[in-house]
């Protein structure tokens, strides 16, 4: 078995689905010898931002000297990324004994008569495998999908857990209701573990956590955002004092990068870890995200965002009307068919003057005419372009010193544009 093999081999699992609950997880990983139960984990969920804060706390921990896990999805432009140790992705020899060691237990599932592990299940358990390997000090853990049943939630007792925003994603599996949804992500608390929540949630969220906390018994706090003061906009970055910390620098774009550093601060405060005032400003300062209002390209002046769900493009559209009010927008988009595309495209597309709709390879992703469709109700000047590259070709060949060119829908895209980038630089 080689690398592509390896990779092959986990995204075959994909026509088993997404079949949420612990029954194959716990089995594959007590089959591998249980190289979670060993490890100190915290443990994040969320709707939007999770990501975000599992890199700035994962950070923290790095600038404070801990041997830090990072597993995350989806990745952006390699595998590796999914399981990081100290920010250097698995390395291929890891990835592939791993994956054969895996795949000889699944085997053995089979004969016993448990259903294949589904793609999560397994590239959750080659990250605990790795991670042990690694011996790390702590494994910052992000949710796949909800929380109570999703594979992660297999550890037992993490340092902290944390939930970022809660809006209506995925309602088909995890429920038509904010309060439904909450329920879900609420699950991965444990007894004795602190939960911290993001402050910018709707209160019928915060009834569902709390109860859930306090019914296992689990300290819950909610971060105050209303501490956040004395905000520095600087380009593309941020200084800002929260609580007791003063002049944190972040190099996020996006206001909403403040808040999810500031509950990545609460969740190391809560960890208990031995982690100074220091450790925290320089792994803020550290933290970088990609696909998250990323700056590609400043001449011309192009951004990619993962937004792909009403919250995420609304969080863009606010961005861009507050810190591009009089630029002309190059919209390029794609996305997924299972995503509530029509109120994504109502909600932004009026800010654009050109829209380009494009389609990546991917058997989710929505077909071009009904995208080109959906825009053209907000957006006149909508143009299909089968492949990306000559979708982008088109969006810089109309731009100016007064434009911008702005790509989001779907974090599946994102290689192909950052790629794209490169070659430009060629």
């Amino acid at each position: 078995m080689n690398y592509n093999d390896a990779v092959a081999y986990i995204h075959s699992a994909s026509k088993f689905g997404s079949k949420l609950g612990l029954a194959n997880i716990t089995k594959l990983l007590d089959l591998l010898d249980n190289p979670h139960k060993d490890m100190k984990f915290i443990h994040v969920a969320g709707t939007n931002g999770k990501g975000s804060t599992c890199s700035y706390i994962a950070h923290i921990l790095y600038a404070a000297g801990y041997k830090t896990g990072l597993f995350i999805s989806p990745y952006v432009e390699s595998f590796g990324e999914r399981m990081q140790v100290d920010f250097q992705n698995i390395d291929d020899d890891s990835l592939i004994n791993n994956v054969q060691k895996v795949k000889e237990n699944i085997d053995v599932m089979l004969e016993e008569g448990y259903n294949h592990p589904t793609e999560f299940e397994i590239d959750t358990a080659i990250a605990m495998m790795y991670f042990k390997q690694k011996e790390c000090d702590v494994v910052v853990l992000e949710v796949g999908l909800g929380g109570r049943l999703d594979s992660t939630n297999v550890i037992s007792s993490p340092l902290a857990t944390v939930i970022c925003t809660i809006e209506k994603d995925h309602m088909a599996i995890l429920g038509d209701t904010l309060e439904k949804i909450a329920f879900e992500k609420a699950g991965i608390i444990k007894k004795g573990s602190p939960v911290v929540v993001y402050g910018g949630n709707e209160q019928c969220t915060y009834d569902v956590i709390k109860t859930q906390a306090e019914k296992i018994g689990a300290l819950y706090s909610v971060v105050n955002f209303n501490s956040i003061n004395n905000i520095r906009y600087h380009e593309y970055s941020y200084t800002f004092n929260f609580e007791n910390y003063k002049d944190l620098k972040i190099n996020m774009f996006g206001d909403y990068q403040i808040k999810n550093a500031c509950t990545a601060v609460k969740a190391i405060e809560a960890s208990m870890l031995n982690v100074t005032e220091e450790a925290i400003k320089e792994g803020l300062l550290n933290t970088k995200w990609p696909g998250r209002l990323e700056i590609l390209s400043k001449n011309p002046l192009i951004i990619c965002d993962g937004a792909h769900n009403p919250e995420g493009i609304r969080s863009l559209k606010n961005t861009l009307i507050k810190y591009f009010p009089e630029k002309r927008k190059i919209f390029v988009m794609a996305v997924m068919k299972n995503k509530e595309y029509e109120k994504m495209i109502e909600d932004i597309f009026p800010l654009a003057e050109t829209a380009i709709a494009v389609r990546p390879s991917y058997d989710r992703a929505l077909e071009l005419e009904v995208l080109k469709q959906t825009i053209q109700k907000h957006c006149k000047n909508t143009y299909t372009f089968d492949k990306i590259d000559e979708g982008l070709d088109y969006a810089v060949a109309i731009t100016d010193e007064n434009s911008i060119i702005c790509t989001f829908g779907s974090l599946y895209y994102i290689a192909d544009v950052k790629n794209y980038i490169r070659k430009m630089g060629q």
